[in-house]
């Protein structure tokens, strides 16, 4: 799943979280609870079935065609090529719509009839934007937050409704710069920083939702803001709370491997039970695919590839982004046993598209130059430098393998390999801690990047380059280190570079203070 689709996948669970309880009957409201309780522990199919009791006890209210449809949405977003999903999701939210709507007029405009008709719009929204059409996404993710802010204005104490408008504002302000102009111009109004102030409104003084606005914010300042500390106090207390949800159990297993700590990233993918394969198909891919890589990471490329072939092998319903990691993986795979046929077969198989540009952009390195001996050399050291928590002894091998390929130049399989092997070198004293080190190999390799071949690698090098730089507080070469990283087209690259620009706007202002 691609940045755009996660980040509404996030609106989504903001807007639901918004839901008010107010002017219900309760027995109406207990049976919400339940529903929301059953939501938590990610036992979807009873959460379905309290919510079709509501639609049976309450027709004439929107909360269980709405919650049916917010499940229903759940689903289908880790199964998108459920074509039997995607019906059934655009009819109950235009369920959710009519009965809200009906129940608007009856109630001439409460507060919590708009509210209704606002989240109903949003899910739909969220329906346009997983099948990847975003102007109607933009349009009733627009309408929807229109009727949240009717809501506040009806009253300005309805805490909960404001981290539907957060989230929409927060992720309006992250549109890349020409994307921006014209959803300015049709109306779209970002602020990132009022996004978060009414994101933390909720979180502090919300009545039913403290708990989603505090994930929303961990979500937002793990990925976005570089606050991982806070958020893990999140994901943590949310894992211990609800231990069936694998939501916070997998972003706590990609926050380890993120950090190249494998074990703790192994055992806590590893807890992910299997019960989702069938309804829920996405996790099970999640759960597999990380252990895939986290084995890979730790050149254990056998027990790597026992985890890919087990996607591959069974008929676990995948999307094209993890069809495109898993494709991916196995050519490297095979091209690292010197297999070039199978190898060429799985890298050519990876297609252009928004939802498999980062596994495209990877690969056209290594499906142009087959593996040789130093480009072998190169991945397993970079391996251990990634998974290295103080990589001192990796510096002299990193060297010489960097010695060894300038000494080949031009005669290297692949031309880039001079570029990322001295890269390499810069990354380990940067994890070394010896940043002014770093930032003298990078200085010295900025120069010749003009000649290397693979944009995609060149972008990543400047990332790192800015990352040093950072350190050593020299603030706009690394802005404009992160400009030039920017060509890079896919969502995962750009997710890292607004980050990364974030993080140095906050780093420049805690210095100046």
């Amino acid at each position: 799943m691609g940045f755009s689709k996660s980040l509404w996948l996030i609106v989504l669970l903001g807007l639901v979280a918004a839901l008010p309880a107010q002017h219900i009957t309760g027995e109406l409201q207990e049976m919400i609870q339940t529903g929301k309780e059953q939501i938590y522990q990610f036992h979807l199919d009873k959460a379905l079935n309290t919510f079709r009791l509501v639609e049976q006890k309450f027709p004439q209210y929107p909360h269980g065609f709405f919650y049916e449809s917010y499940i229903t949405a759940i689903l289908y977003s880790q199964d998108e090529t459920n074509a039997v999903l995607d019906s059934t999701l655009m009819q109950s939210v235009k369920q959710a719509i009519k009965v809200g709507e009906a129940y608007k007029e009856k109630t001439k405009n409460s507060a919590d009839a708009l509210y209704y008709v606002g989240v109903s719009y949003g899910v739909l929204g969220i329906y346009h934007v997983l099948n990847r059409n975003y102007v109607k996404g933009y349009i009733y993710g627009h309408r929807g937050k229109n009727y949240l802010e009717d809501v506040v204005r009806e009253d300005s104490t309805y805490y909960d409704a404001y981290l539907g408008l957060g989230i929409f504002h927060y992720y309006v302000d992250l549109l890349p710069g020409l994307t921006k102009f014209f959803a300015k111009i049709l109306g779209f109004s970002g602020n990132r920083l009022l996004g978060m102030q009414e994101i933390a409104s909720t979180a502090q003084k919300g009545q039913f939702f403290k708990v989603e606005a505090r994930f929303v914010q961990a979500v937002f300042g793990y990925f976005l803001e570089g606050d991982e500390q806070a958020a893990l106090g999140t994901f943590y207390r949310m894992h211990n709370q609800y231990p069936g949800n694998p939501a916070p159990t997998l972003l706590l297993g990609y926050h380890y491997r993120r950090h190249g700590d494998v074990e703790n990233a192994i055992t806590v993918f590893s807890s992910v039970p299997d019960d989702y394969a069938g309804k829920l198909p996405e996790i099970t891919v999640m759960k597999y695919y990380n252990l895939g890589v986290c084995y890979f990471l730790k050149n254990d490329f056998r027990r790597a590839e026992e985890h890919f072939n087990y996607l591959m092998d069974h008929k676990i319903r995948k999307s094209l982004y993890y069809l495109a990691a898993l494709e991916y993986y196995k050519g490297l795979l095979a091209d690292l046993q010197f297999d070039r046929p199978l190898a060429d077969r799985y890298l050519r198989m990876i297609t252009k598209n928004k939802d498999t540009q980062y596994w495209f952009n990877i690969s056209r390195m290594h499906a142009k130059y087959p593996m040789d001996s130093l480009m072998y050399r190169f991945i397993v050291l970079d391996n251990r430098v990634f998974t290295s928590r103080k990589p001192t002894s990796l510096a002299e091998p990193v060297d010489q393998l960097w010695a060894d390929v300038e000494s080949r130049d031009g005669e290297n399989a692949c031309p880039d390999l001079i570029f990322l092997s001295r890269d390499l070198q810069a990354v380990v004293r940067y994890k070394l801690g010896k940043f002014r080190e770093s930032a003298e190999i990078y200085s010295g390799l900025i120069e010749k990047l003009g000649k290397m071949e693979d944009e995609f690698q060149r972008a990543w090098i400047f990332i790192h380059y800015a990352q040093v730089l950072r350190e050593l507080k020299n603030w706009d070469e690394a802005s404009e280190m992160l400009d030039k990283a920017g060509s890079t087209n896919d969502e995962y690259t750009q997710l890292i570079l607004t980050r990364e620009r974030f993080m140095l706007i906050q780093r420049k202002k805690q210095f100046k203070t």
